[in-house]
């Protein structure tokens, strides 16, 4: 796009819209950013413009990060998709962490159906070989979920609050500069 093209496109967008772009601007050319920052002079953005959409941008980043550490299921959740890990049942649970953004919920889902199903065929494996009872390979695979629970508090969510760090921290680093550059605007 030509910059008089970028200027009427970006006459017509929200303060909100021009305030992203300034943001996020390693996502945009420099002359698009540029021509948001000209066309921000122009309608001349105050303080409290500016620290509305910062305090926005802060509830996103603090709800995504509730979904994503802090909201995991709950221990009646995490026994119902062990024991219940027919694709055809949980399909609709899923569907909806997935709905909701709830990538934790959906991770653990996940990983309880494969380890029931897991334990489930194994437990069958060794009741065969070793002619256990039912209700002995029943028990197994109840006590099965146990270390499945264990390894996912200790293992699983250390390594997602890890790559959260990881792909956050750069960024924090950039607010720290770019709230010097809003002062100099």
């Amino acid at each position: 796009m030509t910059a008089e093209e970028l200027k009427k496109n970006y006459s017509s967008f929200s303060t909100k819209k021009l305030l992203e772009i300034v943001d996020n601007k390693f996502d945009y050319t420099e002359l698009a950013v540029t021509i948001a920052l000209a066309e921000l002079s122009t309608r001349q953005v105050s303080e409290q413009d500016i620290k509305s959409y910062k305090d926005e941008q802060i509830e996103k980043v603090e709800s995504f990060i509730k979904r994503n550490i802090l909201d995991d299921l709950t221990v009646l959740q995490k026994n119902l998709f062990y024991f219940v890990w027919f694709p055809l049942i949980n399909f609709a649970f899923k569907q909806n962490f997935r709905d909701d953004g709830y990538v934790l919920k959906l991770k653990q889902a996940n990983y309880y159906s494969l380890i029931g199903f897991v334990c489930f065929m194994l437990t069958g494996i060794i009741s065969g070989i070793y002619e256990l009872s039912n209700w002995t390979s029943f028990a197994i695979w109840i006590f099965g979920f146990a270390p499945a629970y264990a390894f996912d508090e200790t293992f699983n969510r250390q390594n997602q609050i890890k790559r959260l760090r990881k792909r956050y921290a750069p960024r924090e680093a950039e607010d720290g500069q770019s709230s010097d550059r809003e002062n100099d605007l």
